[in-house]
């Protein structure tokens, strides 16, 4: 009868769509799956070195899944490719997970703060991991962690006069880097 129906995949997210032969696609579901795609994710073959150089920053913040109502997290991505993940627990520990497999799905399902190219930062993944004690001490909450980690990996943290070193721009100047996936 000439509907076409069509599935997108995005992440975790599968949009559904049907279109009439000669109309407009409309979209009639979306899922919303946890279940990592196979073949979507890199190998952890190897450790990610403290002389690595982080290219690109992005902030992000979800749902929690416990306790508070959001939380926050960084990305930094490497010259060789690789990806970190800092964030600060509900209960305090602070970890950090090198390239880890559901990543992709996580950051569909979450919300870019800010992001920005550091390449010409000069920061190292060593010297991200050195804030990341600092931090720790200072008994910062997941938002602030985050955003001093971030603000730390573009090489601002100092420029704002505060710990976190956090500055809000407009949308409309956020680089579109930010929404590339």
């Amino acid at each position: 009868d000439g509907m076409r129906f069509r599935i997108y995949k995005i992440g975790s997210l599968q949009v559904r769509t049907t279109q009439e032969h000669g109309g407009e696609e409309v979209v009639g579901m979306v899922f919303s799956t946890c279940a990592t795609q196979a073949g979507s994710h890199r190998q952890q073959d190897t450790s990610i070195k403290d002389h690595e150089r982080i290219v690109k920053a992005t902030e992000y913040v979800e749902h929690a899944t416990s306790g508070a109502r959001f939380q926050s997290y960084v990305v930094l991505e490497t010259e060789e490719g690789n990806s970190i993940v800092f964030e600060k627990g509900a209960v305090g520990m602070t970890p950090w997970a090198e390239n880890p497999s559901s990543l992709d799905d996580r950051n569909s399902l979450a919300k870019v703060v800010r992001c920005r190219e550091c390449r010409n930062s000069g920061v190292t993944v060593g010297m991200i991991k050195s804030t990341h004690v600092k931090e720790v001490i200072k008994g910062s909450s997941s938002t602030h962690y985050a955003q001093a980690v971030y603000c730390h990996a573009v090489g601002e943290a100092e420029r704002f006069g505060s710990r976190s070193g956090f500055y809000r721009c407009p949308a409309s100047r956020m680089p579109a880097a930010c929404f590339a996936r």
